[in-house]
């Protein structure tokens, strides 16, 4: 398709990365230089920029052949869009690097090295960062709870900075969700996942996207796609708080019967039930609303990606 040597496919979502765009294709093309055996493309998947992101990116396409571009109608989101670029990669790999340049393209080699000794699937994994070291504790309490908790196969730390072979590329395009978890989506699928370890730079330039809501969306997005006991943790919990109200009234309750007026014995067991039922329905409401989402998306045909327009791609 494209020559005898192996093609390899970089691919960045971007979404008002005005300031760093420039930045992004110059380190990109100087590790490349140093890969003779490889030709390569950078795609920008533009997820609805509004900064003026959108024309700097096709200035960036009129002067250099390997720059390419998917515009998105609108803003669909992070997961929607390392998702689908990943999908539309066409190269013999595809490696996403993110415009924020925390994860450095420096290391790529170390990527590809790794995909040639036969992985599927490589992992950039954070063991150092340079970011805030309070959300960087938050990370790690997070892929402890999501992994101990609620069940989810993840590897702590590792980002959506990965390289995915063509063959896992063909699973991807079978994959029909409107709410894709792709870091779940490895672990379930991969049939090979080799990692390559790397300390994340500071964002330099521009405002992280990401924000409260949006990381909620992600934790919520793993919880309901890829959560195995959630259920039956909801239940043991029922189940313990009925046990606890059961010793009560054997062991504190029953034993002051008689030195206690009849209506403050029923008032108090009524209280404690109450509010013990409410926290168990609290809890199985919300996150029974949540599976109900992820069962409809699961069965909508509908495109979770619209394109505006393609360059060069």
């Amino acid at each position: 398709m494209f020559n005898d040597k192996k093609h390899i496919s970089v691919v960045v979502p971007i979404y008002n990365e005005v300031s760093m765009l420039h930045e992004i294709y110059d380190r990109i093309t100087a590790v490349f230089k140093g890969l003779d055996n490889y030709t390569y493309e950078i795609v920008f998947f533009d997820d609805g920029s509004t900064d003026g992101t959108r024309d700097a990116v096709e200035e960036l396409c009129a002067k250099h052949d390997e720059a390419k571009c998917v515009f998105y109608t609108k803003n669909f989101g992070y997961l929607k869009n390392t998702f689908y670029c990943m999908q539309q990669a066409k190269g013999d790999c595809a490696i996403i690097v993110h415009a924020d340049l925390q994860n450095p393209p420096e290391i790529i080699p170390e990527f590809i090295k790794k995909w040639e000794n036969g992985a599927q699937v490589v992992l950039g994994v954070k063991n150092k960062s340079k970011e805030n070291k309070v959300l960087y504790f938050l990370r790690t309490v997070f892929y402890f709870l999501m992994i101990n908790f609620f069940g989810v196969k993840l590897t702590p730390h590792a980002t959506e900075f990965e390289l995915f072979d063509r063959s896992f590329i063909e699973i991807l395009k079978k994959i029909k969700t409107n709410a894709p978890f792709l870091r779940g989506i490895v672990k379930e699928y991969a049939s090979s996942i080799d990692y390559v370890y790397y300390t994340q730079d500071s964002r330099k330039k521009g405002k992280s996207k990401f924000n409260f809501n949006k990381y909620y969306d992600f934790a919520l997005c793993g919880i309901t796609q890829y959560s195995t006991c959630l259920p039956r943790k909801i239940i043991l919990f029922s189940v313990i708080a009925l046990i606890a109200l059961a010793a009560e009234f054997c062991f504190v309750i029953v034993p002051n019967i008689a030195q206690t007026e009849l209506i403050t014995i029923a008032n108090s067991i009524i209280i404690r039930c109450v509010l013990a039922a409410l926290c168990v329905l609290i809890i199985v409401v919300c996150i029974m609303f949540e599976y109900i989402i992820s069962i409809n998306n699961k069965k909508d045909e509908k495109p979770f990606i619209v394109e505006e327009k393609r360059i060069d791609y």
